[in-house]
């Protein structure tokens, strides 16, 4: 606004100065007849450059005014319209179930988050009729929202429920719908004797028959609160009712389901039966309020018959069995119909046990609902993760599973986490061994060993005691475990100590000379083993299963023995990391001196040397790298 007036100013400036010029150029034109102007070029040419610049500073002033108009618009004072909202219900049990339609206008550009539904309500099913990259509906902590991208118009339905809740035989429902223009709200009540206590200001009541509807218009800001009750004097003729919770268990050979039935005004038990599946075993019906039950088998089902005096409400528990006869199988889920009451309504809980997979084909007369939404008995009863729920009502339900099996891989249930070896072997072919496990298992009865040929076993110890081992026909050594206790989550290890005698080669000149130890059953994750041989012998290209090391390379604490081993002459060590299978050994060559200074060499030619009386032994030791 300052620079406007600026140049404004400066404009008035120069004019003014150019009318004085003018003026007096006039005067002197007048004095002189025909003189010239008395106007210096350098003044004329400042005049101009103070044009020019007046110029260009009312051209930035118009551009600067231009974009400051073309900037400023007005903002919108909302950025989305629920611009119809349409619910229809119906009171079912203990909750109200809704069917819902809605309509947004979306009017801003980008994405927009849309409040819909409190954490009080469950949401069953969702169809967006619009692209659903460009909108969905997300749960927070605050309860359901849309989201969606702008600017754009979506259609909708969405099912849910609202509890409704009981205190002294009056019935209270209550939520706050979406804060659309209008909402028109549709309830029915399929009851007889309701006398609604409370509903909005611009609600509608509908008595015909058995049925009681209640239509109410609400603003943006009402919540629908309704209360009712059923007048005691028409309880005899309330409608009987029947309410099941099945939990199906399925593994590889049979499906067994367990349903925990309650009826509700039922004035006798006579005219109440049970049917089900010529197909399942009926193992058992067991109730408080029921003093005997039978069962008859029809053409086309079996029916069970229930004797005792009737309640207002009755609670009893059915179980029985499917069996499959092979796998991959197609089926129905067996349900059970119960014949004499006047409504059905119920859920089905579906769990898988083993390593089979069940997979949701068809349902017939019921809907497919998150497990998560399942009542939480269900929850309580299963062993494993709920892999489906229904929700149905009727004696018509009916939904087909498809279910596949996989081998079973046969897991490790026992390991060894250490062997600690010792063996010392004599000139006279003797070879004694101790070795040391320590084990952790679940449930092996037994630690297998197959000990080196011409071995008889010594003596076992189990975490110190002695312990007496068996032996297989097939020669195989049974040395009895113990189960580990957990501590912490984790297994503790135990140890088994045994100790053998082998009988092997004796010593000559020169030769093979090869040591083994036992074969076990189960894996090793490391093995130490120290190997004492005769002295005054060279011994050389040790191979097999383990590795010669000069120090081993996993430190352990020293443990307490109950087996005692030499440890003369010349020690060798060996180690391995992860023995699956396989037997453990080393192979090697030796050599013997012939005198002071003489050696027969391995490879058949000799060689001498003088011999220190300082001299290492444990340096005549070559390993094969």
């Amino acid at each position: 606004m300052k620079q406007r007036h600026k140049a404004w100013h400066r404009l008035l400036i120069i004019i003014g100065v150019l009318f004085i010029s003018l003026h007096l150029f006039a005067e002197e034109t007048s004095r002189a007849d025909l003189g010239e102007v008395v106007l210096s070029w350098e003044e004329m040419k400042k005049m101009l450059s103070e044009i020019e610049t007046l110029k260009q500073d009312i051209k930035d002033l118009k551009e600067e005014q231009a974009k400051a108009k073309k900037m400023k618009k007005e903002p919108l004072p909302v950025t989305y319209s629920i611009t119809e909202s349409h619910f229809s219900g119906e009171v079912k049990g203990k909750s109200a179930q809704f069917s819902a339609k809605f309509s947004v206008q979306i009017l801003k550009e980008g994405w927009v988050k849309i409040p819909f539904f409190q954490n009080d309500v469950g949401i069953e099913a969702i169809t967006l009729n619009d692209d659903q990259q460009l909108a969905q509906f997300v749960l927070e902590s605050q309860g359901y929202s849309l989201l969606a991208k702008g600017p754009k118009n979506l259609t909708f339905q969405v099912t849910f429920r609202v509890p409704i809740q009981v205190k002294e035989l009056i019935y209270s429902l209550s939520f706050i719908p979406p804060r659309a223009v209008i909402n028109h709200i549709s309830l029915r009540i399929p009851e007889k004797g309701v006398n609604v206590v409370q509903m909005m200001s611009h609600s509608q009541l509908i008595q015909e028959d058995e049925v009681t509807t209640i239509e109410s218009v609400l603003s943006e800001r009402d919540p629908l609160k309704l209360s009712w009750k059923v007048e005691k004097d028409s309880s005899i003729n309330r409608k009987s009712q029947a309410i099941v919770h099945s939990l199906a268990s399925v593994n590889k050979s049979d499906i067994f389901v367990l349903s925990s039935i309650i009826l509700k005004h039922v004035t006798s038990l006579d005219k109440v039966t049970f049917r089900l599946p010529l197909n399942v075993e009926i193992l058992n019906v067991t109730s408080l309020h029921i003093d005997q039950w039978s069962t008859e088998k029809l053409a086309d089902a079996q029916v069970i018959k229930i004797a005792g005096q009737s309640d207002s409400e009755l609670k009893i528990e059915l179980s029985y069995r499917l069996r499959l006869s092979g796998l991959p199988a197609e089926l129905a889920m067996p349900t059970v119909a119960i014949i004499g009451t006047d409504t059905l309504e119920g859920f089905l809980g579906v769990e898988a046990l083993g390593n089979i997979e069940v997979n949701s084909k068809q349902v017939k007369n019921g809907v497919l609902i998150p497990a998560k939404n399942l009542p939480q008995i269900f929850w309580q009863k299963a062993s494993n993760p709920l892999l489906y729920g229904y929700q149905f009502y009727g004696n018509t339900f009916s939904p087909l599973l498809n279910i596949r099996g996989f081998q079973e891989i046969q897991t490790v249930v026992a390991n060894v986490d250490l062997v600690e070896g010792v063996t010392h072997r004599t000139l006279e072919g003797k070879s004694i061994t101790r070795l040391l496990y320590f084990i952790r298992n679940n449930d092996r009865q037994f630690l297998t060993l197959t000990l080196p040929k011409n071995s008889r076993l010594w003596q076992a110890f189990l975490n110190g005691k002695p312990v007496k081992p068996a032996q297989k026909d097939s020669g195989e050594i049974l040395i009895p475990m113990k189960k580990s206790s957990s501590q912490g989550g984790e297994l503790e290890s135990f140890s088994i100590e045994i100790g053998y005698i082998t009988e092997v080669n004796k010593l000559t000149l020169k030769g093979d000379i090869q040591n083994q130890l036992p074969a076990i059953d189960i894996p090793i994750s490391y093995l130490r083993w120290t190997l004492y041989l005769p002295e005054y012998y060279e011994y050389s290209k040790f191979e097999g299963l383990l590795k010669q090391v000069k120090q081993f390379s996993k430190t352990v604490k020293k443990h307490k023995t109950q087996i005692n081993i030499p440890t003369q002459g010349e020690q060798f060590l060996f180690e391995k990391h992860l023995i699956v299978d396989g037997i453990p050994y080393v192979r090697g060559k030796y050599g013997q001196f012939l005198g002071d200074d003489i050696f027969l060499s391995l490879p058949s030619h000799t060689k001498t040397f003088a011999r220190d009386k300082e001299y290492n032994r444990s340096q005549q030791v070559t390993p094969n790298r």
